[in-house]
């Protein structure tokens, strides 16, 4: 799906697969669950802004909609993505959340704005191990309490599940969930990497069908790396 010659019809294609998949295989729980917990906290009368990193076709985005009309919560969530189909797409399935503005524009690019949270689901995959925290570090920054990241853990397992779960599906769905299971994190790693990198304020979560959620507060962004360390 980053390739140039990934267009409309690719698109629709994919995200055809995708939606589902992410609905029955902890594409959007681990984020509702969140701010399920999150919201205990919440004062009830407050809108509280959400940024939605790389949203893609809005999935994640109109279930957390749902959500909050369901609990009486008040939420505005700014889904951003660089990918001109997939904002289409969005477009379509969030017309009837006027709580979700849908914006086709580099995430990372995105200045003058603050938000409450930044929530990214199956985006920090797509950055190599060096990019990570400095990405992470930006989010941060663009929020006032936490970034919250959902993507997949890299595990034979995992792979195996997914080669044979997308047999049947069309070959760019299938290149495409195979690929983003090879750049997917182990745990363990990814906690080094972020506690080398300086970020120390986190959680990490493991979640059904090899999916991690990662929850970083804003403090983390404070510290900078010790780059006489070795990680840990």
């Amino acid at each position: 799906m980053d390739g140039p010659e990934f267009g409309y019809g690719e698109a629709v294609d994919t995200f055809r697969y995708l939606v589902p998949v992410n609905r029955w295989f902890g594409g959007i729980r681990p984020i509702v669950s969140f701010f399920e917990r999150e919201s205990q906290t919440w004062d009830g009368l407050a809108t509280y802004r959400l940024l939605d990193a790389g949203g893609g076709v809005g999935d994640v985005a109109e279930a957390l909609a749902q959500w909050a009309r369901r609990n009486g919560h008040r939420i505005r969530v700014d889904l951003v993505d660089r990918d001109p189909s997939a904002i289409k797409l969005a477009g379509e399935a969030c017309r009837d959340y006027p709580e979700i503005t849908v914006t086709c524009q580099d995430v990372l690019e995105l200045g003058g704005q603050e938000y409450d949270y930044v929530y990214a689901s199956q985006f920090l995959h797509h950055f190599a191990d060096e990019e990570v925290v400095p990405v992470l570090r930006q989010l941060l920054g663009m929020c006032r309490r936490k970034v919250i990241v959902n993507d997949l853990v890299r595990a034979p397992l995992a792979y195996a599940s997914t080669w044979f779960l997308t047999l049947w599906t069309s070959a760019v769905f299938r290149h495409d969930a195979r690929m983003s299971v090879r750049r997917g994190f182990r745990v363990s790693e990814l906690d080094g990497l972020l506690r080398y990198g300086g970020l120390c304020d986190f959680i990490l979560e493991k979640h059904f069908f090899y999916r991690f959620l990662l929850i970083v507060n804003h403090g983390a962004a404070e510290r900078q790396p010790d780059l006489d360390s070795t990680g840990g």
